[in-house]
Parts: structure tokens; sequence; C-alpha cells
């Protein structure tokens, strides 16, 4: 039998790194075995989940290219399904009405606490006489499910058996007073009507899982087969949060990280394509992914690996299709009157350089306005010697008469006056990039002035002059 997975996403929230890396792991299982990958809007908290939290939850996928097989499913729109399951249960014993209010199990739960007992629910419901029953026929109820004695126990993929008393778990809700489906319930009606056979989700899910195996045998249903992974952690070994870069997905996006970066990134936070591979391709990831290579222990969010591989991605793009990428984020929201053929041409010395999209224009904005200052550091260091000014003077008149303004004659200048003032070519060309981009680093200088040409060149030597004065 050939795989279907899911992933689940509640709108509820963004879609984090942590929802991405589940989807992208069920998504290349799917894709790996010939199956069928599904998503479901887990939207049931109905006052929480919002239209617009989904249409970005489904925006994210799409970027990342994760593209579902069906319909897109909302458990929003199967409540009468849910209601059906639940009154089989009722009719057949297997959970009962219970009247208790949030107040009245808020303070049942103080006072268990205030005397140091553990709480769970006390089955106060359970057994209501006919009379009580008949009281509280016009009161809202929600339905308990009944957790029989005995240990529950699974197979799961990555961890092996693992079990848990039932008296560890308490009779929990099915359905709302208000008629919606809790998490379990639903998830487990909807896993085995569209006949799932695997579900890849986080460890935090292994305490859902021991109840959600009850309602299957219950009602005497195969479970899937489970694969729990460990949360990925931050940078100090604890819970990832915001702290440490577990943002939205198109939050990513929005620093200039590539979506084929960000899925060869997430792929290796828990699993091993072996061989010490990184870089990998979709089709590489595909070929390679098995849920025997996933790992035990957690992973650690690295975000300047991630940009590391976000650079290895970016170098090999094209210059074409670099720009084309960059144009989508914009240029820091700035409109670039420049020729086409221009910008190409700082895209290609820019390249090498780049981590995010985002630093086209933090590592190149000289080429596209003028500097206003110079760095502090540099003009202590390449502009404190008093021939600088002169050197400069003596190069912005060579530049001047140029005819051919080339990488060949550029250098030839450049080196030339050096060896009139009888000096390292090195004395020339940090002062001179200090004078054309305000910084003390950045690409080849013959390649920048070239870039700029020769009427911005002089410009702004002239300027620096006239700063050393």
């Amino acid at each position: 039998m050939k795989p279907i997975v899911r992933i689940a996403p509640s709108p509820t929230g963004f879609l984090h790194v942590g929802t991405a890396r589940v989807a992208l792991y069920n998504w290349l299982f799917a894709k790996k075995e010939g199956g069928k990958f599904i998503l479901r809007i887990e939207d049931t908290d109905i006052k929480r989940s919002t239209a617009e939290m989904t249409d970005l939850i489904i925006e994210s996928l799409k970027w990342l290219g994760l593209e579902w097989d069906e319909e897109l499913y909302f458990q929003s729109k199967r409540f009468h399904i849910y209601k059906k399951y639940a009154e089989e249960l009722l009719r057949d014993g297997i959970c009962y009405p219970c009247y208790c209010t949030h107040n009245e199990l808020e303070s049942r739960k103080g006072i268990a606490i205030a005397q140091k007992k553990a709480w769970k629910y006390d089955r106060k419901c359970l057994n209501l006489s006919d009379e009580d029953k008949k009281g509280l026929a016009r009161m809202p109820r929600a339905l308990r499910f009944f957790v029989p004695e005995g240990k529950i126990e699974f197979d799961d993929k990555l961890h092996g058996k693992l079990e848990k008393d039932c008296s560890d778990i308490e009779d929990f809700v099915i359905l709302k007073s208000d008629g919606t489906p809790t998490y379990n319930f639903a998830c487990v009606i909807d896993d085995h009507e569209f006949k799932i056979t695997h579900i890849i989700r986080g460890e935090d899910h292994i305490s859902n899982t021991f109840k959600q195996i009850l309602l299957y045998q219950k009602f005497g249903w195969e479970p899937p087969i489970f694969t729990h992974l460990p949360l990925i952690l931050g940078s100090d070994r604890s819970k990832l949060s915001k702290r440490h870069g577990a943002i939205s997905v198109l939050d990513y996006r929005e620093q200039g990280i590539l979506p084929e970066a960000l899925i060869n990134f997430l792929a290796l936070l828990g699993w091993s394509a072996g061989e010490d591979r990184e870089i990998l391709s979709k089709d590489e990831l595909i070929d390679s992914f098995s849920l025997e290579r996933l790992s035990k222990t957690p992973a650690v969010f690295d975000y300047q690996k991630l940009e590391w591989m976000n650079g290895e991605y970016i170098n090999k793009l094209s210059d074409e299709e670099l720009l084309k990428r960059i144009s989508k984020i914009g240029f820091g929201s700035r409109e670039l009157n420049f020729d086409r053929e221009y910008i190409l041409k700082v895209v290609a010395i820019l390249k090498e350089r780049m981590r995010k999209l985002t630093d086209f224009w933090e590592l190149g904005a000289y080429f596209f306005k003028e500097p206003k200052e110079y760095d502090k550091e540099g003009i202590e260091k390449h502009f404190k010697y008093p021939e600088t000014q002169k050197r400069l003077l003596l190069l912005e008149t060579r530049f001047s008469g140029l005819k051919d303004f080339n990488l060949e004659t550029i250098e030839k200048a450049i080196r030339t006056t050096a060896e009139e003032f009888g000096i390292k070519a090195a004395l020339i060309i940090h002062p001179m990039r200090l004078a054309l981009t305000g910084r003390t680093v950045g690409p080849s200088l013959f390649h920048i002035v070239e870039i700029l040409g020769k009427e911005r060149v002089v410009k702004r030597l002239n300027k620096a002059i006239k700063f050393l004065r």
C-alpha cells in the first residue's frame, strides 16, 4: 500500500520552522514512496482561527514548494461528521455527558492542588442519577471519553515501543459543550476517513497519541504508523523560540532566504543523507529520504549555518536568475533607476559575498548612491597620511584623461601612480576604496572602478580630495 500522509496546521498562528520541517518530512516521504501528501487545516478553534492565517500558511507551503495532492480540507466544514461519531460512542456507552462548567472544574482543581494532590477529572458526571440528568437536560454538556483500566501502548517508528498506564489519563473531552470537537477526537476521525497510513509529527504529540490510540481501539480501527520527531532546539539547547530565530517561514523569505536553501537546511535538522553531504537539491532529498535515517537526538537550529547554506545556493544561481530573485523582495524599498546591464554587473561582483538576497543593497549601496560619509576607522587608517591627497589628485587627473576606461587601463593607472610616489599599490588602493565606497572592505577595487565608470569615479575622488583638505 502506498503511504498517505498529512500536515495539519492550525490557523491560529504563522507557519513556523518546526511545522515546516514536519511538513517537509511528510512531503519527502510521500514523494519517495509514490504516495500522497494531504493538507488539512485544523480550524476547530473558531475564536482563534482566522482566514488570514490560513492564507499565510498556504502561501508558506507553496513558497517552499510543498504542494499537496488532494483538495484542501477544513475541519470546520466537517462538524456534522464528528457529531455523528461522537453520538455513536455515546450510544455505545463509551463516552458520557459532562455538565461541569469551566469555573467548577477550576475550583475543584484548585482544591486538589491546595491539598497537594494530583488532579485529573474526578468523574463527577459519570454516574449521575436519572433525576440529576433530568434536571440538567437543558444545560450545555460536553462529551467525555471513558478511559478504561490497564495500559496503552504503541510502536513508534523512531522511539520503539511506548506505553502509559491508563490511570494517568483522565476522561478527556471529545466534544465541547458548544458542539466543537477537540483536537484528539477530530484528528482521529479525519485520519481514519482520509486513510492516513503514517503520521510524522513532533514528539510533543506523544501524550496525545495515547488518547488517540484509545479512540482507534474503541472504534475498531487500525491506527496509522507513528513517527514522533525530536523537537528543534535553539543555540543554547533550550526549546526553539523567536529569540533563536524561530520566526514565520515567510519572514525568512523577507530576509532574503531562498526556499530551496531553507528546504535543504530544514531537511538536515534531524535527518542525514549520509556521506556527510550537506548541499542537496529537492530531487536528491527525495531520492535519499527514509524514516530509518531520522535521528533521535534533538537538532540545534544554527542560523549562521542557514545563512552559509543560503550563500551557497545564491552562488549557484545565474546572474539573471539572482537579479530576478532580488527584484522579488525589492531593493530595500528603493527603486533603482539604472540600466539593467549595469545592475547585472553589480550582481555578478557581489554574488560570492552574499549570504542573503537582502545583502545586495547592504553590500553594494555605493554602486547606486554616492556615500554620504566615510568609515571612521578607515579615515584614521587610510586618510591619515598627508601625501594621500596628492596621490588621489594625481590619480583623478590620470583617470580623467583615459579614453578607454577598462580593467587594464584602470589597473595600470593605479600602479603607475604608486610607482611615481615610490610606494606599494596598497597605499593607493585602500584610500581609493574608502573614497569611492565609504568602506574599507569589498570586492576587487579594479572591478568596482570599472563598474562605477569614469564620471562617477572622478567625481567621488574629487569629493574625497576636498574632504582631505
